[in-house]
């Protein structure tokens, strides 16, 4: 009896779900849908939105970045002739192999490194100037690889990318020891690169390269070794460590030898700051006031304000206090945000002048895929990039890297538009 009376309960129930109260929830659930969809177009529509101005932003950003360099060079400069001869250079920052990067290119079956992957996106922009500057900031000595000491593999790779010309003065320049750094030179020289910074051999580090009949001269210099308290005076003097006594001797060597135009690069400032310090600017002074032309500075790991200062034959001086890294895999944002400059020079044709006359820039990254993937580590051009994202492919990087890639750019911005 009691069972029957359930039965009819349970029945009756039924009977008003299917009837009124099913039509309501269906109603509900209709309104929701629907409410749903619209707010997933609308929230489509509005990024959609927001896409389209940041590829505007991002186009318009590159102009503007230079704006005031370019007007600085292009008031002192006089229109080109057809006799004029024009000097292409690029600088790129820091080269630097991490464990991870060694990880990452290395194949068991080949017992082999590969790392022609890392640059194959970037490689366009630079294999066709002249002169493609840079520091070696890794050991290439033999015997164990590691974070100090990369195998030669990487170096040609680095190369191939179009890097032709590096410093070996750096920081971590006597890690390896003396020995360590002249197998690194060596080893460097055997597959091309021109190498300086050193003094292993000669009492002057100046190198002096011809580009279309133009003597280019290139001093390079450290203002600190990691360290520098274990090794002895002699140690020391292999590497070129700056002192203002030694930089204008490089510099009246170079115009005794016909220098037609004087490149710095010098490793020095804050690892990890935006900010320019005081001795950076002091030295910066000097440079200039003595001859230099073109200051190109790394060691910070990230980007630094750039300038044009006049010398005292009116003559432009680019200084670059810092390019960042070209490739390492240094975790904060601020280091992965990096860049190729590119420099360009004019020898008039009348009375064989060497001047700046023009500079601009790539903006690259340093793309981390994940541990899983087929190639961890690419460098990008984050400008192309992020234009490409934002005008619907979305096949290079995900929504995320292009987040960060528009914040990069709105920082490489702030940083390089800087008076």
């Amino acid at each position: 009896m009691r069972n029957r009376r359930n039965t009819r309960r349970i029945r009756t129930i039924r009977d008003v779900i299917s009837t009124k109260t099913f039509w309501i929830i269906v109603g509900i659930l209709v309104v929701v849908i629907v409410s749903c969809i619209g707010v997933n177009e609308y929230r489509a529509y509005s990024d959609r939105q927001l896409l389209a101005k940041q590829k505007e932003e991002i186009e318009k950003q590159s102009q503007e970045i230079f704006s005031q360099i370019t007007n600085t060079i292009e008031t002192t400069n006089q229109g080109i002739s057809e006799s004029d001869v024009l000097i292409k250079m690029s600088a790129v920052g820091d080269i630097l192999c991490s464990q991870a990067m060694l990880d990452d290119a290395y194949n068991e079956e080949t017992n082999a490194y590969d790392f022609s992957n890392m640059f194959r996106r970037v490689s366009g922009y630079i294999n066709n100037a002249d002169i493609v500057m840079g520091t070696m900031e890794t050991g290439m000595a033999g015997g164990a690889h590691n974070d100090k000491n990369a195998p030669i593999e990487f170096a040609q790779a680095v190369k191939e990318s179009g890097v032709n010309l590096v410093t070996i003065a750096h920081n971590h320049s006597l890690d390896n020891g003396v020995s360590g750094l002249s197998e690194t030179k060596e080893n460097l020289e055997k597959i091309g690169y021109t190498v300086v910074g050193d003094k292993l051999d000669a009492s002057n580090a100046v190198v002096i390269r011809e580009v279309k009949n133009t003597k280019i001269a290139f001093l390079t210099y450290t203002c600190f070794l990691d360290n520098e308290n274990n090794f002895s005076d002699e140690e020391k003097d292999c590497v070129n460590i700056y002192s203002e006594e030694q930089a204008k001797s490089d510099i009246e060597y170079a115009k005794e030898n016909d220098a037609e135009y004087i490149c710095v690069l010098i490793h020095w400032g804050d690892a990890i700051s935006e900010n320019v310090n005081d001795e950076q600017r002091e030295i910066a002074d000097f440079l200039v006031e003595n001859g230099a032309n073109l200051i190109l500075g790394s060691h910070p790991s990230v980007v630094q304000p750039m300038e044009v200062r006049q010398n005292e034959d009116g003559d432009n001086v680019f200084i670059a206090y810092s390019i960042g890294t070209y490739i390492s895999t240094l975790s904060s944002e601020e280091a992965k945000t990096e860049l190729v400059l590119n420099i360009e020079l004019r020898k008039n044709g009348k009375d064989g002048k060497v001047t700046l006359n023009k500079v601009d820039y790539t903006p690259i990254y340093m793309l981390d895929n994940g541990v899983n993937a087929e190639n961890r580590f690419e460098l990008i051009d984050m400008k192309s990039t992020a234009t490409s994202y934002a005008g619907g492919n979305h096949e290079i990087v995900t929504r995320q890297t292009y987040d960060s890639l528009v914040r990069a750019l709105d920082r490489l911005n702030g940083i390089l538009s800087q008076d």
